[in-house]
C-alpha cells in the first residue's frame, strides 16, 4: 500500500487495520474512461470471524441515495462470502484496492453519468452470497446452490464423493478444486448461517 497509494495513512490499533486516504479514479473500461477523487477509510478486522473488513466513503462524495452505500457511508464491495474467500487467500491490500475498490468507485462514476451498472449488480446480504456461489462454481439452477451451500456447511471433502453440484460426477472429476478452496477458506459456519435464514425465510412465508 505504501508503495502503490502512498496517499494513504495507516495506522494498527489492537483488534483492526486502518487506512485512511484520497484515491484518484482514472479508469478505462470498454474505451469509457471515468475520473474522479475519494476519501476513503478501510478497516481490516485482525478477526475474520464475523466480518473482514469495513471500507467507507468519508467525504461524502458518494449519494447516500446509491443503492450500494449504505446511510453510514459503507460501500457494499462484495458478498460477505467472497470477501472472506479472497482475503483467505490473498493479504496484499493493494491488490485488494485494484480488484474490489476501484471498480466499485469506477461503477458508481459510470451509474452516475449513464444511469446504469457497467460490471452487472449482485443483491445485497444473503441473497448476494448465494449469487456469488452460483457464479463461482458456474452452476445455473438455485437447487444445485443449495445443495452445494448444506455440503459446505455439513459435509467434509471426500474426493471419491458424488458433487453437490448434481453433475453425477465425483467431487475429483467435477468441482474439486473450487470446492477445496471454499472449505479450506473456513465459510462452514457462514454457510450454516445462510441455511438458517432461509430456513426462517421459508418458515415466514408459510406462514
Amino acid at each position: 500500500m505504501k508503495e502503490k497509494y502512498p496517499a494513504f495513512i495507516f495506522f494498527e490499533h489492537e483488534k483492526e487495520y486502518i487506512f485512511t486516504g484520497e484515491l484518484d479514479i482514472d479508469h478505462i473500461y470498454n474505451d469509457v474512461r471515468m475520473i474522479g477523487k475519494f476519501n476513503l477509510e478501510i478497516i481490516v478486522f485482525k478477526n475474520h470471524s464475523s466480518q473482514v473488513l469495513v471500507v467507507k466513503e468519508i467525504s461524502n462524495r458518494i449519494d447516500i441515495k446509491y443503492p450500494h452505500r449504505y446511510s453510514d457511508g459503507q460501500l457494499c464491495l462484495a458478498s460477505d462470502l467472497e470477501l472472506k474467500m479472497y482475503f483467505s487467500q490473498n493479504t496484499d491490500m493493494s491488490s485488494f484496492v485494484d480488484m474490489y475498490i476501484i471498480p466499485y468507485l469506477y461503477t458508481y462514476l459510470y451509474y452516475e453519468e449513464y444511469g446504469i451498472y457497467p460490471f452487472g449488480e449482485r443483491s445485497h446480504g444473503i441473497m448476494g452470497d448465494l449469487e456469488y456461489i452460483k457464479e463461482l462454481f458456474i452452476v445455473s439452477e438455485w437447487k444445485q446452490v443449495f445443495d452445494i451451500v448444506y455440503f459446505i456447511a455439513y459435509s467434509s471433502y471426500r474426493g471419491h464423493l458424488l458433487c453437490p453440484c448434481g453433475s453425477g460426477k465425483r467431487i475429483r472429476d467435477c468441482h474439486s478444486n473450487t470446492l477445496m478452496k471454499v472449505m479450506d477458506a473456513g465459510l462452514k459456519n457462514e454457510c450454516k448461517t445462510i441455511l438458517i435464514e432461509l430456513k426462517r425465510i421459508y418458515d415466514r412465508k408459510v406462514n
